[in-house]
């Protein structure tokens, strides 16, 4: 079930007189992972929403306030972790990426790995599908 994202006092006080309706208040508190700040308010709930659900219910909201909420944790507006950089050079040979080298075995970031073209071509173990190498994984 889905509630509207802010609800005025008059529909929560019909909410809450309303014997049949399965809406009921609660307060959620999330913490920053990086600093503690607490963020905490309410939110109307049901009993067949899951832990997991009322919480993302909170982290929805507190999105619109500034927060990130996503995989990497819950950061207040002041601790917005980074976005992870693209690698600058490539972590086999150590040469600088060049997305201008369009070639099999060019100098260009091989897709979102961390390894250039040719490093990439370098690795000549294809046919074993148990190979793993620092190229292949």
């Amino acid at each position: 079930m889905t509630t509207p994202e802010s609800l005025t006092p008059e529909a929560v006080s019909a909410i809450l007189r309303d014997p049949s309706s399965p809406l009921y208040p609660t307060q959620i508190t999330v913490y920053c992972d990086e600093c503690g700040t607490e963020f905490t308010a309410d939110y109307m709930v049901t009993t067949d929403q899951t832990s997991s659900e009322r919480l993302e219910a909170a982290r929805a909201h507190m999105r619109t306030q500034g927060w990130q909420c996503d995989r990497t944790g819950d950061h207040c507006p002041q601790d917005k972790a980074a976005p992870n950089p693209q690698p600058a050079d490539c972590a086999r040979c150590q040469q600088p990426f060049d997305s201008t080298d369009t070639r099999f075995d060019g100098r260009a970031q091989h897709r979102d790995t961390q390894w250039c073209r040719r490093c990439t071509d370098n690795c000549h173990d294809t046919t074993d599908a148990f190979h793993i190498c620092a190229i292949c994984r």
